[in-house]
């Protein structure tokens, strides 16, 4: 193989470390890029809309746009390696590559003489592909077959990389953060755009520090009025949120979510209007809202019901925090 053993070992370690969280997913795809001999390479997540990169290193803006458009659609090396689930080089494709509209809007204009696309593997069979990693180089030279083998077979790990901290619950995130501290590293997408201010996620690692479970989940409506699924994990040393675009809750309002997140914890109506700071009928009111919306029998059930389905929001989180 082009690399050694340990090589390999140390690359799958990273690998695994970029897919919990713990490294940022950049850090495993540049040593395959280097220790492999590659100019560029990209890891490029799929989506019901247009596919997005994760992480680019070195391909021009113009390029990288093709490869997660129509490179992702319709080239059909690109549909060759998705049908084998392999590594597919340019010597592995059984037509003239030149003749393609990949050769002339991406290789030649690059200098490209080799390349290279991974199809990640799915963790559920049959599902559609998470993703797939392309690198290009200027040397003629292919990938030998002993790490192309090794690509395959790393597939599924680095197939983690597309959602790091995911912990198979099928909620996918838009972002992924690694809290030390005040430290804030983005894993997976762009902090500008965080539905929740430094604040706000100070009291979420908060929540998960000091939580029995060295877990929390809730919903929370941005300024925008769009709804968000957060939950952040306690890990040694360290605290990783996980943030995605949540559909309306069972119908439920803002304050129906503050009051049984309490409902949650044991409050009593009492207890809930004073940390909320209104009237006990309003509690009282809410609570058999959510008994109708949420279809539940009685209190008890509905208690069940919402830690099972994190529903919780900031401002009861604030308010046990208090």
């Amino acid at each position: 193989m082009a690399a050694d053993m340990q090589w390999w070992v140390r690359l799958a370690e990273d690998v695994r470390a970029a897919g919990r969280g713990e490294l940022p997913p950049e850090v495993p795809l540049r040593a395959m890029r280097d220790g492999l001999g590659f100019d560029c390479a990209a890891l490029i997540a799929s989506g019901a809309g247009p596919h997005a990169a994760v992480v680019n290193l070195d391909y021009p803006a113009e390029t990288l746009a093709y490869v997660t458009t129509t490179y992702g659609r319709t080239c059909p090396v690109h549909q060759l390696a998705l049908r084998r689930g392999t590594p597919v080089r340019f010597v592995d494709v059984p037509f003239d590559v030149r003749e393609t509209r990949t050769y002339q809007d991406a290789i030649l204009p690059n200098g490209f003489r080799e390349g290279l696309t991974l199809p990640l593997t799915p963790a559920v069979a049959r599902a559609t592909a998470p993703g797939y990693v392309v690198m290009s180089s200027s040397r003629p030279v292919p990938l030998d077959d002993g790490s192309c083998l090794a690509l395959t077979m790393l597939s599924h790990e680095l197939a983690g990389l597309v959602d790091p901290g995911a912990d198979g619950d099928g909620d996918p995130a838009d972002l992924v953060l690694w809290i030390t501290g005040e430290a804030v590293e983005v894993r997976a997408g762009d902090l500008a755009r965080a539905p929740l201010n430094r604040a706000e996620l100070r009291l979420a690692v908060r929540a998960a520090v000091v939580g029995a479970g060295g877990r929390v989940g809730f919903h929370h409506r941005a300024a925008d009025g769009t709804w968000w699924h957060v939950r952040a994990v306690r890990r040694p040393d360290a605290v990783l949120v996980r943030i995605g675009r949540a559909p309306a809750v069972g119908g439920l309002t803002g304050r129906e979510l503050d009051v049984v997140g309490l409902v949650a914890r044991g409050w009593s109506n009492e207890r809930i209007s004073l940390a909320l700071g209104i009237a006990v009928r309003t509690v009282r009111s809410h609570v058999e809202s959510l008994l109708i919306k949420l279809d539940r029998p009685n209190r008890t059930a509905l208690a069940r019901t919402a830690f099972e389905r994190e529903l919780d929001t900031l401002d009861a989180l604030g308010a046990a925090n208090r």
